[in-house]
Protein backbone atom coordinates (compact mmCIF):
# COMPACT_ATOMS: atom_id res chain seq x y z
CA UNK A 1 0.00 0.00 0.00
CA UNK A 2 1.39 3.39 -1.02
CA UNK A 3 2.11 5.90 1.76
CA UNK A 4 1.67 9.65 1.24
CA UNK A 5 2.76 12.75 3.17
CA UNK A 6 0.47 15.31 4.76
CA UNK A 7 1.29 17.75 1.97
CA UNK A 8 0.17 15.24 -0.62
CA UNK A 9 -2.93 14.29 1.39
CA UNK A 10 -4.02 17.92 1.53
CA UNK A 11 -3.22 18.45 -2.12
CA UNK A 12 -5.42 15.52 -3.10
CA UNK A 13 -8.22 16.68 -0.82
CA UNK A 14 -8.15 20.19 -2.24
CA UNK A 15 -8.44 18.77 -5.72
CA UNK A 16 -11.31 16.48 -4.69
CA UNK A 17 -13.09 19.46 -3.16
CA UNK A 18 -12.70 21.45 -6.36
CA UNK A 19 -11.11 24.33 -4.47
CA UNK A 20 -9.33 27.04 -6.50
CA UNK A 21 -6.40 25.92 -8.59
CA UNK A 22 -5.31 29.39 -9.69
CA UNK A 23 -5.88 33.06 -9.03
CA UNK A 24 -8.79 33.24 -11.46
CA UNK A 25 -12.03 31.25 -11.13
CA UNK A 26 -11.31 27.69 -12.22
CA UNK A 27 -13.87 25.50 -10.57
CA UNK A 28 -16.72 23.54 -12.12
CA UNK A 29 -17.64 25.74 -15.09
CA UNK A 30 -20.91 23.82 -15.50
CA UNK A 31 -22.16 25.76 -12.47
CA UNK A 32 -23.41 25.17 -8.94
CA UNK A 33 -25.15 21.94 -9.95
CA UNK A 34 -21.78 20.45 -10.87
CA UNK A 35 -20.41 21.40 -7.45
CA UNK A 36 -23.48 19.80 -5.88
CA UNK A 37 -22.75 16.61 -7.79
CA UNK A 38 -19.04 16.67 -6.86
CA UNK A 39 -19.64 17.35 -3.17
CA UNK A 40 -22.75 15.14 -2.79
CA UNK A 41 -23.91 17.17 0.23
CA UNK A 42 -22.56 20.32 1.89
CA UNK A 43 -23.37 21.22 5.48
CA UNK A 44 -25.80 24.08 5.22
CA UNK A 45 -27.18 25.48 8.49
CA UNK A 46 -25.34 28.73 7.65
CA UNK A 47 -27.12 29.64 4.43
CA UNK A 48 -24.82 32.49 3.26
CA UNK A 49 -21.84 30.29 4.08
CA UNK A 50 -22.96 27.26 2.10
CA UNK A 51 -23.86 29.45 -0.88
CA UNK A 52 -20.25 30.70 -0.83
CA UNK A 53 -19.04 27.08 -0.48
CA UNK A 54 -20.77 26.40 -3.80
CA UNK A 55 -19.43 29.62 -5.30
CA UNK A 56 -15.88 28.74 -4.29
CA UNK A 57 -16.06 25.49 -6.24
CA UNK A 58 -17.50 27.02 -9.43
CA UNK A 59 -17.32 30.08 -11.61
CA UNK A 60 -20.81 31.03 -10.43
CA UNK A 61 -21.94 34.29 -8.87
CA UNK A 62 -24.20 34.47 -5.84
CA UNK A 63 -27.17 35.17 -8.12
CA UNK A 64 -26.40 32.07 -10.17
CA UNK A 65 -26.06 29.91 -7.06
CA UNK A 66 -29.44 31.12 -5.79
CA UNK A 67 -30.97 30.41 -9.18
CA UNK A 68 -29.94 26.75 -8.92
CA UNK A 69 -32.31 26.47 -5.94
CA UNK A 70 -35.09 28.36 -7.67
CA UNK A 71 -34.97 25.95 -10.63
CA UNK A 72 -34.99 22.84 -8.36
CA UNK A 73 -31.48 21.67 -9.25
CA UNK A 74 -30.30 22.07 -5.61
CA UNK A 75 -32.21 21.92 -2.32
CA UNK A 76 -31.54 22.03 1.41
CA UNK A 77 -32.74 19.31 3.76
CA UNK A 78 -31.58 17.18 6.70
CA UNK A 79 -30.10 14.01 5.13
CA UNK A 80 -27.10 13.37 7.41
CA UNK A 81 -26.47 13.70 11.16
CA UNK A 82 -29.82 15.48 11.59
CA UNK A 83 -28.13 18.57 10.14
CA UNK A 84 -29.07 20.81 7.22
CA UNK A 85 -27.19 20.10 4.00
CA UNK A 86 -27.32 21.29 0.41
CA UNK A 87 -27.55 18.52 -2.18
CA UNK A 88 -28.70 17.71 -5.69
CA UNK A 89 -32.48 17.47 -5.74
CA UNK A 90 -32.48 14.17 -7.60
CA UNK A 91 -30.54 12.51 -4.75
CA UNK A 92 -32.85 13.43 -1.87
CA UNK A 93 -35.30 10.52 -2.05
CA UNK A 94 -32.80 7.67 -2.08
CA UNK A 95 -30.61 9.26 0.57
CA UNK A 96 -33.55 9.77 2.94
CA UNK A 97 -34.58 6.17 2.32
CA UNK A 98 -31.10 5.18 3.51
CA UNK A 99 -30.73 7.50 6.51
CA UNK A 100 -34.09 8.86 7.73
CA UNK A 101 -35.19 5.89 9.83
CA UNK A 102 -32.04 6.02 11.96
CA UNK A 103 -32.24 9.80 12.23
CA UNK A 104 -35.87 9.82 13.34
CA UNK A 105 -35.29 6.98 15.78
CA UNK A 106 -32.43 8.90 17.39
CA UNK A 107 -34.81 11.80 18.08
CA UNK A 108 -37.49 9.73 19.86
CA UNK A 109 -36.61 11.04 23.31
CA UNK A 110 -36.61 14.64 22.07
CA UNK A 111 -40.10 14.16 20.64
CA UNK A 112 -41.27 12.91 24.02
CA UNK A 113 -39.77 15.94 25.76
CA UNK A 114 -41.59 18.24 23.33
CA UNK A 115 -44.82 16.22 23.65
CA UNK A 116 -44.96 15.55 19.93
CA UNK A 117 -46.88 12.28 19.78
CA UNK A 118 -47.66 10.38 16.54
CA UNK A 119 -51.11 11.97 16.29
CA UNK A 120 -49.62 15.49 16.46
CA UNK A 121 -46.99 14.62 13.89
CA UNK A 122 -49.64 13.22 11.53
CA UNK A 123 -51.71 16.37 11.92
CA UNK A 124 -48.66 18.51 11.17
CA UNK A 125 -47.94 16.46 8.05
CA UNK A 126 -51.54 16.81 6.87
CA UNK A 127 -51.41 20.56 7.49
CA UNK A 128 -48.14 20.90 5.56
CA UNK A 129 -49.49 18.92 2.61
CA UNK A 130 -52.70 20.96 2.55
CA UNK A 131 -50.79 24.26 2.84
CA UNK A 132 -48.13 23.50 0.23
CA UNK A 133 -50.03 21.49 -2.39
CA UNK A 134 -50.27 22.83 -5.89
CA UNK A 135 -46.78 24.31 -5.95
CA UNK A 136 -47.23 26.66 -3.00
CA UNK A 137 -44.02 27.71 -1.23
CA UNK A 138 -44.01 29.08 2.31
CA UNK A 139 -41.34 30.52 4.56
CA UNK A 140 -40.73 29.20 8.04
CA UNK A 141 -42.87 31.82 9.81
CA UNK A 142 -45.84 31.30 7.50
CA UNK A 143 -45.73 27.50 7.71
CA UNK A 144 -45.53 27.63 11.50
CA UNK A 145 -48.55 29.95 11.47
CA UNK A 146 -50.47 27.28 9.53
CA UNK A 147 -49.63 24.78 12.27
CA UNK A 148 -50.91 27.16 14.93
CA UNK A 149 -54.15 27.70 13.00
CA UNK A 150 -54.57 23.92 12.90
CA UNK A 151 -54.27 23.81 16.69
CA UNK A 152 -50.66 22.59 16.81
CA UNK A 153 -48.54 24.56 19.26
CA UNK A 154 -45.15 25.64 17.91
CA UNK A 155 -43.97 27.16 21.20
CA UNK A 156 -40.39 26.71 22.33
CA UNK A 157 -38.54 24.24 20.13
CA UNK A 158 -41.69 22.45 18.94
CA UNK A 159 -41.94 24.48 15.75
CA UNK A 160 -38.35 23.85 14.65
CA UNK A 161 -38.65 20.16 15.46
CA UNK A 162 -41.84 19.84 13.42
CA UNK A 163 -40.16 21.43 10.40
CA UNK A 164 -37.13 19.17 10.87
CA UNK A 165 -39.25 16.04 11.30
CA UNK A 166 -41.34 16.67 8.18
CA UNK A 167 -38.22 17.17 6.06
CA UNK A 168 -36.42 14.10 7.42
CA UNK A 169 -39.59 12.03 6.91
CA UNK A 170 -39.68 13.11 3.26
CA UNK A 171 -42.70 15.41 3.26
CA UNK A 172 -41.03 18.79 2.69
CA UNK A 173 -37.78 20.28 1.45
CA UNK A 174 -36.26 23.76 1.34
CA UNK A 175 -36.32 24.92 -2.27
CA UNK A 176 -36.86 28.36 -3.87
CA UNK A 177 -35.92 31.73 -2.45
CA UNK A 178 -38.21 34.61 -1.53
CA UNK A 179 -35.80 37.46 -1.00
CA UNK A 180 -33.15 36.24 1.45
CA UNK A 181 -35.32 33.42 2.80
CA UNK A 182 -35.48 29.90 1.43
CA UNK A 183 -38.99 28.45 1.38
CA UNK A 184 -40.53 25.09 2.15
CA UNK A 185 -42.19 23.11 -0.63
CA UNK A 186 -43.53 19.56 -0.90
CA UNK A 187 -40.70 17.17 -1.71
CA UNK A 188 -42.61 15.00 -4.17
CA UNK A 189 -44.03 18.00 -6.03
CA UNK A 190 -40.79 19.96 -6.16
CA UNK A 191 -38.65 16.98 -7.23
CA UNK A 192 -40.70 14.81 -9.62
CA UNK A 193 -37.54 13.37 -11.18
CA UNK A 194 -35.52 11.25 -8.79
CA UNK A 195 -32.94 8.50 -8.67
CA UNK A 196 -33.99 5.15 -7.26
CA UNK A 197 -31.19 3.34 -5.46
CA UNK A 198 -31.33 0.84 -2.62
CA UNK A 199 -29.28 -1.81 -0.84
CA UNK A 200 -25.64 -2.20 -1.80
CA UNK A 201 -26.13 -0.05 -4.90
CA UNK A 202 -27.14 2.88 -2.68
CA UNK A 203 -24.22 2.29 -0.30
CA UNK A 204 -21.77 2.09 -3.21
CA UNK A 205 -23.10 5.36 -4.63
CA UNK A 206 -22.83 7.00 -1.22
CA UNK A 207 -19.18 5.93 -0.79
CA UNK A 208 -18.26 6.87 -4.35
CA UNK A 209 -19.87 10.30 -4.11
CA UNK A 210 -18.36 11.02 -0.70
CA UNK A 211 -14.88 10.15 -1.96
CA UNK A 212 -15.36 12.10 -5.20
CA UNK A 213 -15.60 15.27 -3.13
CA UNK A 214 -13.40 14.51 -0.11
CA UNK A 215 -10.81 11.81 -0.74
CA UNK A 216 -8.52 10.61 0.65
CA UNK A 217 -10.56 9.75 3.77
CA UNK A 218 -10.93 6.94 6.28
CA UNK A 219 -13.82 4.62 6.99
CA UNK A 220 -14.22 6.44 10.32
CA UNK A 221 -14.58 9.73 8.41
CA UNK A 222 -17.30 8.28 6.20
CA UNK A 223 -19.18 6.65 9.09
CA UNK A 224 -19.10 9.88 11.11
CA UNK A 225 -20.25 12.00 8.15
CA UNK A 226 -23.16 9.73 7.22
CA UNK A 227 -23.97 8.45 10.74
CA UNK A 228 -24.31 5.01 9.18
CA UNK A 229 -22.78 1.93 10.86
CA UNK A 230 -19.18 1.12 9.96
CA UNK A 231 -20.45 -2.20 8.59
CA UNK A 232 -22.64 -0.30 6.10
CA UNK A 233 -19.69 1.83 4.97
CA UNK A 234 -17.58 -1.30 4.49
CA UNK A 235 -20.37 -2.82 2.40
CA UNK A 236 -20.38 0.31 0.27
CA UNK A 237 -16.62 0.13 -0.24
CA UNK A 238 -16.85 -3.53 -1.19
CA UNK A 239 -19.67 -2.78 -3.64
CA UNK A 240 -17.48 -0.13 -5.30
CA UNK A 241 -14.98 -2.81 -6.26
CA UNK A 242 -12.04 -1.49 -8.24
CA UNK A 243 -13.46 2.03 -8.35
CA UNK A 244 -11.75 2.75 -5.02
CA UNK A 245 -8.32 2.01 -3.63
CA UNK A 246 -6.38 2.19 -0.37
CA UNK A 247 -3.49 4.48 0.50
CA UNK A 248 -1.76 5.07 3.84
CA UNK A 249 -1.33 8.34 5.66
CA UNK A 250 -0.01 8.73 9.21
CA UNK A 251 -0.37 5.01 9.89
CA UNK A 252 -4.05 4.87 8.91
CA UNK A 253 -5.73 3.39 5.86
CA UNK A 254 -7.39 6.04 3.68
CA UNK A 255 -9.59 5.50 0.64
CA UNK A 256 -9.72 7.38 -2.64
CA UNK A 257 -11.14 6.90 -6.11
CA UNK A 258 -8.90 4.59 -8.09
CA UNK A 259 -8.54 6.89 -11.08
CA UNK A 260 -8.08 10.49 -9.86
CA UNK A 261 -7.95 13.14 -12.55
CA UNK A 262 -4.40 13.91 -13.83
CA UNK A 263 -4.82 17.49 -12.64
CA UNK A 264 -4.62 16.19 -9.08
CA UNK A 265 -0.94 15.59 -9.65
CA UNK A 266 -0.07 18.49 -11.94
CA UNK A 267 -2.25 21.51 -11.19
CA UNK A 268 -0.84 24.51 -9.36
CA UNK A 269 -3.05 25.09 -6.34
CA UNK A 270 -3.81 28.64 -5.24
CA UNK A 271 -2.14 29.06 -1.85
CA UNK A 272 -4.93 31.06 -0.14
CA UNK A 273 -8.66 30.36 0.12
CA UNK A 274 -11.27 32.18 2.22
CA UNK A 275 -13.41 29.30 3.44
CA UNK A 276 -16.84 30.00 4.94
CA UNK A 277 -17.75 28.61 8.32
CA UNK A 278 -18.88 24.97 8.25
CA UNK A 279 -17.19 24.33 4.90
CA UNK A 280 -16.79 20.65 4.02
CA UNK A 281 -13.02 21.05 3.81
CA UNK A 282 -13.13 20.79 7.62
CA UNK A 283 -16.62 19.47 8.33
CA UNK A 284 -16.26 16.58 5.90
CA UNK A 285 -14.05 14.55 8.24
CA UNK A 286 -14.12 13.11 11.72
CA UNK A 287 -10.34 13.64 12.00
CA UNK A 288 -9.47 17.19 10.93
CA UNK A 289 -5.92 17.22 12.26
CA UNK A 290 -4.23 17.18 8.84
CA UNK A 291 -5.62 20.63 8.03
CA UNK A 292 -6.26 22.02 11.53
CA UNK A 293 -3.66 21.83 14.29
CA UNK A 294 -4.73 21.18 17.88
CA UNK A 295 -3.51 24.62 18.98
CA UNK A 296 -5.62 26.38 16.36
CA UNK A 297 -8.79 24.33 16.85
CA UNK A 298 -10.03 26.46 19.82
CA UNK A 299 -9.59 29.59 17.71
CA UNK A 300 -11.59 28.09 14.87
CA UNK A 301 -14.36 26.66 17.08
CA UNK A 302 -14.30 28.84 20.23
CA UNK A 303 -15.39 26.96 23.32
CA UNK A 304 -15.76 23.80 21.23
CA UNK A 305 -19.41 24.84 20.79
CA UNK A 306 -19.83 23.36 17.32
CA UNK A 307 -19.89 26.77 15.60
CA UNK A 308 -17.09 26.98 13.03
CA UNK A 309 -15.77 30.41 12.14
CA UNK A 310 -14.87 31.30 8.54
CA UNK A 311 -11.27 30.28 8.05
CA UNK A 312 -8.24 31.32 6.03
CA UNK A 313 -6.64 28.35 4.32
CA UNK A 314 -2.98 28.71 3.35
CA UNK A 315 -1.28 25.86 1.49
CA UNK A 316 -4.04 23.48 2.48
CA UNK A 317 -3.97 24.21 6.23
CA UNK A 318 -6.11 26.47 8.39
CA UNK A 319 -3.94 29.50 9.06
CA UNK A 320 -6.40 32.06 10.42
CA UNK A 321 -9.98 33.22 10.67
CA UNK A 322 -11.88 35.99 8.91
CA UNK A 323 -15.05 37.99 9.19
CA UNK A 324 -16.96 40.39 6.97
CA UNK A 325 -19.06 43.53 7.18
CA UNK A 326 -21.37 44.02 4.25
CA UNK A 327 -23.31 47.00 2.98
CA UNK A 328 -25.44 47.20 -0.15
CA UNK A 329 -22.51 48.33 -2.27
CA UNK A 330 -19.38 46.82 -0.71
CA UNK A 331 -17.93 44.23 1.67
CA UNK A 332 -15.03 44.67 4.09
CA UNK A 333 -13.16 41.47 4.96
CA UNK A 334 -11.01 41.36 8.11
CA UNK A 335 -8.44 38.54 8.21
CA UNK A 336 -6.78 37.43 11.44
CA UNK A 337 -3.84 35.10 10.70
CA UNK A 338 -2.68 32.79 13.49
CA UNK A 339 0.95 33.64 12.71
CA UNK A 340 2.84 36.16 10.51
CA UNK A 341 2.04 35.89 6.81
CA UNK A 342 4.62 36.43 4.09
CA UNK A 343 4.12 39.11 1.45
CA UNK A 344 3.66 36.40 -1.17
CA UNK A 345 0.95 34.68 0.86
CA UNK A 346 -0.77 37.98 1.65
CA UNK A 347 -0.91 38.70 -2.08
CA UNK A 348 -2.69 35.35 -2.41
CA UNK A 349 -5.13 36.41 0.32
CA UNK A 350 -5.93 39.53 -1.68
CA UNK A 351 -6.54 37.38 -4.77
CA UNK A 352 -8.90 35.26 -2.68
CA UNK A 353 -10.76 38.43 -1.72
CA UNK A 354 -11.00 39.36 -5.41
CA UNK A 355 -12.53 35.96 -6.06
CA UNK A 356 -15.07 36.62 -3.31
CA UNK A 357 -15.88 39.99 -4.88
CA UNK A 358 -16.55 38.35 -8.24
CA UNK A 359 -18.96 35.97 -6.51
CA UNK A 360 -20.79 38.74 -4.62
CA UNK A 361 -20.84 41.13 -7.55
CA UNK A 362 -19.68 44.01 -5.33
CA UNK A 363 -16.21 45.31 -4.32
CA UNK A 364 -14.39 43.61 -1.44
CA UNK A 365 -11.64 45.22 0.59
CA UNK A 366 -9.38 43.11 2.80
CA UNK A 367 -7.23 44.01 5.79
CA UNK A 368 -5.31 42.31 8.60
CA UNK A 369 -7.22 42.24 11.89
Amino acid sequence: MKSITRTELLRRRRHSHGLPLSASPSGDQAGPEAAGTRMFALQGQDLPGVLWSLGLRTDATLAQVRESFDNAALVRTWPFRGTLHVMRAEDVHWILALTSERTLRSAARRREELELDPRTLDRARETAVESLSGGTALGRKDLLARFETAGISTAGQRGYHLLWHLAVAGTTVLGPFNGAEQQFVLLDEWIPQRRNLEGDAALAELVHRYLAGRSPATIADMAWWTKLPVTAVRRGIAACGREVEEIEYDGAVHWQLAAPAPAAQTARLESAVLLPGFDEYLLGYKDRSAALTAEHAPLTVPGNNGVFKPTLMLHGRVAGIWSRKTTRNATAVSVQPFSPVSTRDWNAVERAADRYAAYLGTPVTVKRA
